[in-house]
C-alpha cells in the first residue's frame, strides 16, 4: 500500500478514534535526548521507544525526530507530550522518502541505516522512563 495511503489511514483513525471519546495517549512524563552519528550531531534520526509492557488496550508509538544539534524531544500520541513510566528498547532510523522504481514511481520511505539499528532484539540501547523529567542519552551511533 503507498506510504501516503498509509498515512492517511492511520491519520483518519485516530481522528475518528479521538471523535469519539473513547481512546486518548496514556499518561506521559518528559522524555528529551540527544543522538549522534560517527561522533557528530545527527539530523534526521527517528528515535522509537519500544515498550517492554503492555500499554493498554491500543499499543501507541512512542517516536522522537533528531533537530540539526542531534537532540529529540519523544511523543506519544503527540507530538512532544513525553512517554508512558516503563522500561523500552531504544530503536533508530534515518528515514527518507524515495520511488519505488519496481512499482511505477511510488513513493515509499526508505531507512538510510538499511535497518542497523532498528531491530528491538539486536538493540543494546534499554532506558527506564520514571516520574519527573527524564534526559536519553547521548546515543552514539557508527
Amino acid at each position: 500500500m503507498p506510504y501516503r495511503f498509509r498515512l492517511l489511514g492511520v491519520a483518519l483513525f485516530l481522528i475518528v478514534a479521538g471523535c469519539s471519546g473513547r481512546v486518548s495517549p496514556p499518561a506521559t512524563v518528559p522524555v528529551s535526548g540527544s543522538v549522534t552519528f560517527s561522533g557528530q550531531p545527527a539530523a534526521g534520526i527517528r528515535v522509537t521507544l519500544n515498550p517492554q509492557f503492555k500499554m493498554g488496550r491500543i499499543t501507541w508509538g512512542v517516536v522522537g525526530e533528531s533537530g540539526p544539534t542531534g537532540e529529540f524531544v519523544v511523543g506519544t500520541g503527540g507530538r512532544g507530550n513525553g512517554a508512558p513510566v516503563g522500561d523500552y528498547i531504544v530503536t533508530f532510523t534515518k528515514p527518507r522518502i524515495a520511488e519505488d522504481l519496481e512499482r511505477n514511481g511510488t513513493e515509499m520511505e526508505v531507512d538510510d541505516f538499511e535497518g542497523k539499528y532498528s531491530d528491538p532484539a539486536k538493540s543494546p540501547w534499554k532506558v527506564t522512563i520514571k516520574k519527573g523529567e527524564n534526559r536519553l542519552g547521548p546515543f552514539h551511533l557508527e
